[in-house]
């Protein structure tokens, strides 16, 4: 019996020192130019929604996670599939919160035909201490090549 005390007492801690497995659905999409450039010739993904959920102020380890969902549509009559493509993130507007936007282009695992899910987290905290989460943000495709196209506006919460 002692030893089962001993063992929950040993546990228990152990769980706000985990760090949480979660992590988005994204993969880095590589780029063969360090620099990409602009074209007129790659339209801009069609955005069919945002959604963002905020971190709650639950035990687990993963309960102050925030979740910004894009989910984006590839036009019709693109000479790219968007098997061939990656999306870069931009910052128009607001400030976002460390760690939202990844780094460089990203592919996103399970694409569908034309539709895309870009699952992008960060560590939003507990309600009391989460910011207002209002910014205006730019996706682009990017060819493996290096070419970039046109941007579409992405509005998270408010406008900035």
């Amino acid at each position: 019996m002692k030893l089962l005390y001993l063992i929950l007492l040993c546990a228990l801690p152990a769980q706000g020192f985990a760090a949480c497995a979660f992590d988005t659905n994204l993969a880095p999409f590589k780029v063969a130019s360090s620099q990409a450039v602009d074209t007129a010739d790659i339209p801009a993904p069609e955005l069919e929604d945002v959604s963002f959920t905020r971190g709650i102020s639950g035990g687990a380890v993963c309960d102050q996670l925030g979740f910004l969902t894009i989910k984006l549509r590839w036009p019709r009559g693109s000479r790219y599939d968007l098997e061939e493509i990656g999306f870069e993130y931009r910052v128009v507007g607001g400030e976002p919160p460390e760690g939202l936007l990844p780094a460089g282009p990203v592919v996103a695992a399970g694409v569908k035909g034309r539709r895309t899910e870009h699952q992008l987290t960060w560590n939003d905290g507990r309600p009391g201490e989460q910011e207002p989460l209002r910014l205006l943000l730019e996706v682009r495709a990017v060819t493996a090549d290096g070419w970039r196209g046109q941007p579409a506006q992405v509005r998270v919460g408010g406008v900035p």
